[in-house]
């Protein structure tokens, strides 16, 4: 069937009314061996925070699927990476779970100059002075990120340019995926006419399950 006969089902950017709603739904994890008042005023207002003085089994805190992690780096992960600490976990989940914002919680600048290279695979960085309004935007900023289709697609198209290397397919891909990828089914069946390789279906099919939970979370408001 020619493209132009099927239903279009987009994948809609969030309103800043539906994100207003969205944001209190966000799983959001925060590793900090002390207290944070910070946090505890955000759990309040209504923010789905839970705080964590560490990660004690990586597996079980990756299955939890949270959309945003922020992560102090001293004292955190010793017994999973006991010389990059805080480092050493967020290059593990960059690794294996790309698709959560991580944001580094630290006072320490001499630390993000050590560690440069895994520093630049943070999302972004609170700093432990700033005050609950500077805070709490950089925390919409993150869940902002993680409920942004652009910003999902292009943790998979870097993914995808390194299997496979036409231009005009991962173009063709993303066109796909803005009209018709609320089908995940659909998408799929229309991006196979384009690409073949199964790596690649294989992760344009995580980016669909990722934009879809985000299209039903919306859905439920």
């Amino acid at each position: 069937m020619r493209e132009f006969f099927i239903k279009r089902e987009p994948l809609e950017p969030l309103t800043q009314n539906e994100f207003n709603k969205m944001k209190f739904l966000a799983r959001v994890a925060f590793i900090d061996d002390e207290e944070v008042p910070h946090v505890a005023r955000l759990q309040k207002d209504g923010y789905n925070i839970v705080h964590f003085p560490d990660i004690e089994n990586i597996d079980d805190f990756v299955r939890k699927e949270y959309h945003v992690v922020i992560l102090d780096i001293q004292g955190i992960g010793q017994h999973l990476s006991p010389n990059q600490e805080g480092w050493g976990v967020l290059k593990y989940l960059k690794d294996e779970c790309p698709h959560i914002v991580v944001i580094m919680f630290t006072g320490a600048d001499w630390s993000i100059t050590e560690y440069k290279d895994l520093a630049d695979r943070a999302d972004a960085f609170i700093g432990k002075d700033l005050e609950f309004l500077d805070f709490k935007s950089k925390l919409d900023a993150g869940i902002r990120q993680a409920f942004s289709n652009d910003y999902h697609f292009n943790i998979a198209k870097s993914k995808i340019i390194s299997e496979i290397s036409n231009t005009t397919s991962i173009e063709e891909v993303k066109r796909i995926v803005n009209n018709y990828g609320a089908n995940e089914n659909k998408a799929l069946r229309l991006i196979k006419k384009h690409i073949k390789n199964p790596d690649t279906l294989k992760t344009i099919g995580q980016l669909l399950t990722i934009l879809n939970g985000i299209r039903k979370l919306k859905t439920g408001l």
